[in-house]
Order: C-alpha cells, then sequence, then structure tokens
C-alpha cells in the first residue's frame, strides 16, 4: 500500500467518523414536522423548508467546522467551571406555540452563580467578531430567555482566528418572540401543504447563505 493510499484513507477514515459523531448528535435533534429549533430560526425558509422535506445535507468540511465548534464549546465550560460555578450545560428546552408546533433547542451554558447572579450564555464561534450580535443569535437567545424565564441572556463570540472573545447582553423582548412565532407559524405551513416558501436569501440579499446551500441547484430550477 502506498503512502498516498494510506494518507487518503486516514483522512476519509476521520471523515466516517465525524458523520458517524453527527448522526448520534442528530438524534437529540431530529428534523419532525411541528418542532422546530431556535438555531436555525434566522437562515433562510426556504432552505430550512428542504431540510424538513428532504432530509439534511452536510458536507465533510461542514463536519470539521460543527467539531471545531464543539470543541469550543466545551473548553469555554471548562474554563467557566474553574472560576464559577455551573449549573447546566447542554440543557435542553422546549417552548409551545401552539398545540401542534414548539421551538426545541439547548442552552449552551447556564452559571448558576457568580457574584450571585445566575448567567445565560449563547456560545458562537466565528471567524469575524461582530460589532453587534447577529440577529439569527439574537432570535435563539430570546427563545431560550422566554423558555427558562430569565429577563436577559448574553451572547459570546469566541473568535478561532484572531482569539479575540467578546460578549453581548440581549434583553428579553416581547415583540421579538412574536416576530419569531410568526416565522415559525410560517414555516410550519409550508412544511404542512409541501409548498415551498419563497427564496428568502436570493429576495433579502443575502447570497453567502445561497453560495453554501446544498438546495441551492433545486432552489433556482
Amino acid at each position: 500500500m502506498s503512502e498516498e493510499t494510506e494518507e487518503k484513507k486516514l483522512e476519509e477514515l476521520l471523515k466516517q467518523g465525524l458523520a458517524s459523531l453527527h448522526e448520534k448528535e442528530k438524534n437529540g435533534h431530529k428534523t419532525e414536522k411541528g418542532v422546530y429549533y431556535p438555531s436555525a430560526l434566522g437562515s433562510c425558509l426556504r432552505k430550512q423548508y428542504y431540510t424538513y422535506t428532504l432530509g439534511e445535507r452536510v458536507s465533510p468540511e461542514e463536519l470539521v467546522i460543527f467539531a471545531t465548534g464543539k470543541g469550543v464549546h466545551e473548553t469555554i465550560a471548562k474554563a467557566f467551571g474553574e472560576v464559577a460555578t455551573i449549573e447546566k450545560e447542554e440543557e435542553n428546552i422546549s417552548l409551545e406555540i401552539s398545540p401542534a408546533i414548539k421551538l426545541k433547542g439547548r442552552i449552551d451554558l447556564l452559571i448558576a452563580d457568580y457574584d450571585g447572579k445566575k448567567y445565560l450564555i449563547e456560545v458562537k464561534s466565528t471567524s469575524k467578531t461582530p460589532d453587534t450580535p447577529f440577529e439569527e443569535h439574537v432570535m435563539q437567545l430570546q427563545v431560550y430567555m422566554h423558555a427558562l424565564n430569565y429577563e436577559e441572556g448574553f451572547i459570546l463570540y469566541w473568535n478561532k482566528v484572531t482569539g479575540e472573545i467578546k460578549v453581548f447582553k440581549v434583553t428579553k423582548n416581547e415583540e421579538t418572540l412574536k416576530t419569531i412565532f410568526e416565522r415559525v407559524k410560517k414555516l410550519d405551513y409550508y412544511v404542512t401543504k409541501n409548498i415551498p416558501p419563497e427564496p428568502e436569501a436570493i429576495l433579502k440579499g443575502r447570497f453567502w447563505e445561497c453560495e453554501k446551500c446544498h438546495f441551492l441547484e433545486l432552489c433556482v430550477r
């Protein structure tokens, strides 16, 4: 067996292992009608529709990115655990919109006590630190704050390129929650009717979403 063949074999073995880990992770995060996930809410509605009707599609490169992000989450939790009490880590939550529709998610970190206060933290690894938190991350945290009845939460960005750490405070907002609920109801309508919604990313000029979308060819037919 040549060295080149062995090198390729090791690469493929790692990719298979990452795919297996992702499948195990997905078992608690299955796509089923009526159950929607805060972490995906900000992405294009048509992409979400295809994910529910055709199944998730993930590239080997995305699996590497997911694994890197998970490693960052684990490191942050351990680091906070050195200086504060951790009450919950990767805790499942649920928020009912109607008897037939619910939001299910998983909080990253809840610091039980530091200076007499609890902190709900959503962790995001990034290659570019934002000046303000991304809208989709705020939407995700709003769901968690309402589900756990917290008046505020925090989004922590960990820049994996520069090493910068930046935290933003987010305040509980009822109007934002209403917007989220309407968005989820809209997605559920299209999934139920099996009708693709409008190509939101294209219409709003978010072409970077299209570039990375596995359903692009189907979408633009």
